[in-house]
Order: C-alpha cells, then sequence, then structure tokens
C-alpha cells in the first residue's frame, strides 16, 4: 500500500504505510480469560458467542489461527464495556421516562 503526500507547492512525498507495525506493550494484552473477566462473563468460550452477537465488540489484535491464542487490548475491551454499560442506563432511563 503506498500513499502519497503533496505538499502546498506540489511536491510529492512518498509515504509507505504498509510497513509500519504498530508497537503495543505486552502488559496491555489479555487473553480470552482476561476478557471474559473484565465482562464479567462465567466463561471463557463465552467471549467468541459475544464476538458473534455484538459486531461492535473489539477484535483480537493478535490472532494467529483456529484453536490458538487470540489477545486483544484490555483499553480497547474496557472502553468496550463502558459504552454498553452507558447505552444500558441510557435505555433504561428513556423506558421508564
Amino acid at each position: 500500500m503506498r500513499n502519497l503526500i503533496a505538499a502546498s507547492d506540489g511536491t510529492d512525498y512518498g509515504c509507505n504505510l504498509g510497513r509500519v507495525t504498530p508497537r503495543v506493550d505486552t502488559e496491555d494484552l489479555i487473553d480470552a480469560s482476561g476478557v471474559a473477566e473484565l465482562l464479567g462473563l462465567a466463561h471463557r468460550n463465552t467471549v467468541s458467542v459475544y464476538q458473534h452477537r455484538y459486531p461492535d465488540m473489539p477484535r483480537p489484535v493478535v490472532d494467529v489461527g483456529s484453536g490458538r491464542a487470540k489477545l486483544w487490548l484490555r483499553a480497547e475491551i474496557q472502553a468496550w464495556r463502558s459504552k454498553r454499560a452507558k447505552g444500558a442506563r441510557g435505555a433504561g432511563r428513556r423506558a421508564s421516562g
């Protein structure tokens, strides 16, 4: 993937975004058990059910294949959990008010 960035004088600066690798602190990664714990789920297997049920749920940032470990960013799961909790509280208020 190659994107060109043009300056105001028309000069093109090549920018190869396909080679940019995001850096992640390994302390910020959690597996399905960690996701289940953050979401208050009883079993880690329920995480895959949530992935199908909620299309807006963050996807794993590391997925090395079927039957192998998947890893999520803790902050993304926490933000998603907070967003869902706020939505649930707002929906309850609208329904009763």
